[in-house]
């Protein structure tokens, strides 16, 4: 037989068998559809919320990876991915048996903050997280599930319906302890917002955090202790020479103070896994800004007009206070505490609560030309609040005012 027919028939068979195999393959698996329906399901089921994955396609070469698209859930203000992407390694699944994601990316995604408390992650028993499902054929979880993820235009929708977008990526280790990794507020303007952490050594639970914001970066520490089954963040950051109006610009918030702030930033956050403990995050800041200006109240006309008018600017000497934060179902509460301004005419001390754009408080001012103690009180929307004065401290301040 011709070494060229010889050939031809052995390639030939070779097509054939591989064809045969291709189309057998292809019948034994499940279609993209069918495996996007079943997506659909386990995240369902997962999230105790309808899960809808608008197309899955998956691919074995040159690694074994899937992208989902167009995925969301079935609420009023739905979460969406415009695009998810999880990549594996060969060499992994079929040397060692084990299954770790190489790479993650989420893409063009909404996080609305009123649909969180509509998500029922499903719990064992013991109030836990549910354990993770068993994978097919044998295979177990790698030491690292997840070495390194990228979310890109991730946006969280405020329960007001302001939308701030998010990008960065972190790079894993073992027991999800991040090796290092980022986050930015995506198109923050006129100053940029990051975070980077780099994990100080491969045994310790410490991060060096370096934080830019306010035209300035600073570093500070992060420290992850575990107790049981308990997990406490805590981290400080020591700052300088922090623009106000430039790092509440970058949040698409107006401030009511311009300056330049120095001062600590203390956290702690505690729960019974690393979600947990982000969720019960409470700060507390002590701050003082050097030449400050109110941007929207005239203490100094408002207590002369006995609280009926406070617009204008007021220039400080200084205001030092504390700044608390603290979530909350409701919206974050941001409490302001032992805040004191001076300037050439006054002195004013007092504290102040704000959640959901609301503001309630109270301020006692002493102007040097011998009006002493009038308490101010102030409610309403942060945009403008409303201004007025006890009745007491009212006929006080009018009696004042005659005399005067």
């Amino acid at each position: 037989m011709p070494l060229r027919r010889t050939l031809w028939i052995v390639l030939g068979s070779a097509a054939v068998l591989a064809a045969g195999a291709a189309i057998a393959f292809a019948w034994w698996l499940p279609s993209d559809e069918e495996l996007a329906q079943r997506a659909s399901a386990a995240a369902t089921q997962a999230l105790g919320v309808p899960v809808v994955v608008g197309q899955l396609q998956w691919s074995l070469w040159p690694q074994p990876g899937v992208v989902l698209q167009d995925v969301r859930t079935e609420q009023a203000e739905p979460f969406t991915a415009r695009r998810i992407v999880a990549q594996a390694r060969w060499a992994q699944l079929l040397g060692q048996r084990r299954l770790a994601i190489t790479h993650l990316a989420l893409h063009d995604a909404t996080v609305p903050q009123v649909s969180l408390s509509g998500l029922q992650v499903q719990q064992d028993g013991d109030g836990g997280a549910k354990a993770a499902p068993s994978l097919p054929l044998g295979l177990q979880l790698a030491e690292v599930p997840v070495e390194h993820a990228v979310w890109t235009d991730v946006r969280w929708v405020t329960r007001r319906g302001r939308s701030l977008a998010y990008s960065g990526d972190v790079d894993f280790a073992a027991q999800w302890r991040p090796r290092r990794g980022a986050i930015e507020r995506a198109g923050a303007e006129p100053l940029p917002v990051r975070l980077e952490i780099e994990r100080k050594a491969p045994d310790a639970d410490l991060w060096l955090a370096r934080v830019t914001a306010g035209g300035r970066t600073e570093e500070g520490e992060l420290r992850l202790q575990q107790t049981g089954e308990l997990y406490r963040i805590t981290g400080t950051v020591d700052f300088t020479g922090v623009d106000v109006v430039g790092l509440l610009a970058a949040f698409e918030r107006k401030s009511v103070v311009a300056g330049k702030a120095r001062g600590r930033t203390e956290l702690v956050a505690e729960g019974a896994d690393l979600a947990k403990a982000a969720r019960s995050l409470q700060t507390r800041t002590r701050f003082t800004v050097e030449r400050a200006r109110l941007l929207t109240f005239d203490l100094e006309r408002a207590v002369k007009s006995a609280g009926q008018e406070h617009r204008g600017t007021t220039q400080l000497d200084s205001l030092t206070g504390t700044v608390q934060t603290q979530g909350d179902p409701q919206g974050t509460i941001v409490r302001y505490g032992n805040l004191k301004a001076t300037s050439g005419a006054l002195t004013a001390t007092g504290e102040a609560v704000v959640q959901d754009q609301q503001v309630s408080g109270n301020v006692a001012v002493d102007l040097v030309d011998g009006v002493v103690g009038v308490p101010l009180q102030f409610s309403g929307p942060m945009s403008d609040p409303s201004l007025s004065l006890p009745p007491a401290a009212a006929a006080g301040a009018a009696v004042g005012t005659v005399i005067a």
